[in-house]
């Protein structure tokens, strides 16, 4: 019961301050990411605070890097023990961690092209740990397969574009949406768990399971969206 205090207290104080945020000249499309760029907008002045500090003790970049990558292995272990609800929030901090070591490089002026490659090639590894863990805890399930889908295919196709020189940054689950939507579909679920076993005797990890199939096809949507994309500027650039 504590527990859902405060994650309803959480919500309305974000909410409060959502919708206090204005982001003026903002058009939403098809291919807009989910999470858009008033809660964006949002959210980096959440962290404003936090980065000054970290600039102001002269935390490197690089450190807040490879703490994403430490936090996303954690959480890739306590999913494959099954706690989902430390491993939903384990995972949305392993994404702050991620908005933090991008913001305080730039406040601090020490962004580059290596720093750039150490961030994506960590990027990708985080990811692989945190889908590693929930692919384990799924072993014996049909989640399984959206989840194998969710886990490479958006970020596969961009880099395989790229290659190509092409950018494909488009689609509506960027690694922003990734997080939200497995952090929170993993606490919520382990919390409607709690409960239901609570009035029911019968526990349920339902929320999570269509969490990671809503990612999964969404996934495969942004994949197609941005292959389309690709082939469709090769074509134009094409002698």
């Amino acid at each position: 019961m504590a527990a859902t205090l405060v994650i309803a207290a959480t919500v309305w104080l974000s909410l409060r301050g959502l919708a206090r945020v204005v982001v003026p000249g903002v058009t939403r499309d098809a291919s807009a990411p989910l999470v858009g760029p008033r809660v964006r907008a949002w959210y980096r002045g959440v962290l404003e605070p936090l980065e000054d500090a970290l600039v102001g003790a002269r935390v490197h970049p690089d450190a807040l890097t490879w703490a994403q990558l430490a936090v996303s292995v954690l959480a890739g272990a306590v999913f494959w023990a099954g706690w989902l609800f430390v491993g939903g929030w384990l995972t949305i901090v392993a994404g702050t961690l991620d908005v933090l070591d991008g913001g305080v490089a730039r406040r601090a002026g020490v962004e580059s092209r290596r720093g750039a490659l150490v961030d994506s090639l960590v990027d990708r590894w985080a990811e692989f740990a945190t889908f590693l863990g929930l692919g384990a805890f799924y072993r014996d399930s049909w989640v399984l397969v959206p989840l194998i889908v969710a886990s490479f295919m958006v970020s596969y196709t961009r880099a395989r574009a790229e290659g190509l020189g092409v950018e494909a940054q488009l689609g509506r689950v960027q690694r922003p949406e990734r997080y939200v939507i497995v952090g929170c579909g993993a606490w919520a679920s382990d919390l409607v768990a709690h409960l239901t076993c609570t009035l029911t005797g019968r526990p349920t990890q339902v929320v999570l399971a269509a969490a990671i199939v809503v990612l999964g096809a969404l996934s495969a949507w942004t994949a197609l969206e941005r292959a389309r994309h690709a082939a469709a500027a090769l074509r134009q650039s094409a002698p």
